[in-house]
């Protein structure tokens, strides 16, 4: 254990300066069980320890452990925490990566049940873990999701600047009453370019190229495919290439009505099995459903688009591939993404392009018309490339603002 303790204050000291995301304070939960779930580079790890040096910094009742750490091929988190608490009288137990800890969620239901002081703080990279494995945790843990950087944290990170988040009616009202602290950001639109390209997970900050922002995310995919899903799913090395050709595919189409027929033909594979896997590449981070209004019991069928998670990891594969980003889905997936990690829920729109609030968005480039929207009511046109809105259009930007 006191490699453990020693691990941990070494962590702590090479934290420095964290970023204090306006998520965080939505993260913490009274619940003696708190889960933090999201994608691999997210920045579960950074907001874990952020946590802890804020709140327990020379406190010895608190500590942090990796669940792969070498220290658990002997020894089990019971036992753990019966030491700790034993010499330490232990409070907390933040434990990262925990989906690579064998029957993580009965240990944590048995420290839960024995010690009702104790508090548990876990994290894991695989979403498909942890919310899977939470039924049996279904009356004690409590699931917080840690989405990437919104265009406005990256603007803050980027120029040290503070700026304000903004309700949908807000960026809706925008149109007409333009918000100047931001519209006056200098070089404003190529920042959100690069946004687009680099600026959704915080690996940027560590990267001075882009190159090797690319290259780090395309080790976040494969990571993925063969770390998470493999070992989740127990499939066989030779299912699993499938899933790179699924988000090649994905990443080279308009966006369009999904078509897993068309998925599947491509790829020489059956429906139920393109069906499936979408929603495994789905649940684990990689791609993102935009899903249409009615009522189904099948995700898929209740699903109008398919995007790649997040606009960074269609520029990752161009780098990777050489084909170009579809611009058109990237402006989508990028209202999408906003939305949902503001806890709106867009959904495909007959009319336009998304519904989300009783507001219908028809999204495009600086010249596009309202033609297709005119006779819709609360139905504006979201436009790139424009700093200034007007009656009927929307600054795309702003809705980099919504949390």
């Amino acid at each position: 254990m006191q490699a453990l303790i020693q691990n941990y204050h070494r962590l702590l000291r090479e934290l420095g300066p964290v970023y204090q995301r306006n998520v965080y304070k939505q993260m913490e939960a009274t619940s003696r069980v708190v889960g933090i779930v999201g994608q691999r580079g997210i920045g579960k790890t950074t907001y874990v320890l952020n946590y802890l040096a804020k709140n327990y910094k020379d406190d010895h009742r608190a500590l942090y452990v990796s669940a792969d750490d070498l220290y658990f091929s002997g020894n089990n988190l019971v036992d753990l925490v019966e030491q700790f608490i034993n010499q330490y009288n232990g409070k907390l137990l933040c434990i990262d990566e925990i989906h690579k800890y064998p029957n993580w969620s009965r240990e944590i239901k048995n420290i839960y049940d024995r010690h009702k002081r104790f508090k548990i703080i876990f994290s894991g990279s695989s979403s498909i873990d942890l919310i899977k494995e939470k039924y049996d945790l279904s009356r004690r843990a409590v699931l917080r999701h840690l989405p990437g950087l919104s265009f406005r944290e990256f603007l803050e990170i980027e120029l040290k600047i503070v700026l304000p988040v903004l309700t949908l009616k807000n960026v809706v009202s925008a149109r007409i009453k333009s918000f100047d602290e931001i519209s006056s950001i200098p070089k404003l639109l190529g920042l959100l370019k690069k946004y687009f390209e680099i600026g959704y997970y915080p690996i940027f900050m560590e990267h001075k190229e882009k190159q090797a922002v690319f290259e780090a995310l395309a080790g976040v995919i494969e990571k993925v495919i063969h770390v998470d899903i493999s070992s989740y799913y127990s499939l066989k090395t030779s299912t699993l290439p499938i899933f790179k050709k699924i988000l090649y595919f994905i990443h080279t189409a308009k966006p369009s009505s999904i078509n897993v027929n068309k998925i599947a033909k491509n790829l020489s594979k059956d429906y139920s099995d393109v069906s499936n896997y979408l929603e495994i590449m789905r649940d684990s981070g990689l791609l993102r459903f935009l899903l249409s209004d009615k009522s189904s019991h099948s995700l898929i069928r209740s699903t109008e688009k398919v995007y790649l998670n997040n606009t960074n990891l269609a520029y990752a594969l161009e780098a990777e591939t050489g084909k170009q980003v579809e611009i058109g889905a990237a402006r989508e997936l990028f209202v999408a993404t906003n939305m949902e990690n503001a806890g709106l829920k867009p959904m495909h729109s007959k009319i336009g392009d998304i519904f989300c609030s009783n507001y219908i968005f028809e999204i495009g480039g600086k010249n596009k018309d309202a033609s297709q929207i005119k006779d819709a009511k609360n139905a504006y046109i979201v436009c790139d490339d424009i700093l200034n809105g007007d009656v009927k259009k929307i600054p795309l930007y702003l809705f980099g603002f919504l949390y």
